[in-house]
């Protein structure tokens, strides 16, 4: 009666490494890019909805634009 009590959680244990590996496989291929667009449109609307100035928009943004550049 253990027998397959302790292989059921060995299974379990096994199967959430795996699955944990997977999500950081996929995590890694994801571009950085995309992470830089995503960023950019939220200062977009914080900028649009008044909680970001258009000077401080254009600070942050020039300077992650010479960030981008040197990478």
């Amino acid at each position: 009666m253990t027998f397959p009590v302790i292989g059921l959680v060995v299974a379990l244990f096994l199967l959430a490494i795996g699955v944990q590996l997977l999500r950081s496989w996929c995590r890694d291929r994801d571009d950085p890019a995309d992470d830089s667009d995503e960023l950019l449109d939220h200062l977009r609307d914080l900028r649009l909805e008044g909680d970001l100035s258009e000077e401080e928009f254009r600070s942050i943004k020039s300077r992650f634009d010479s960030q981008t550049k040197t990478e």
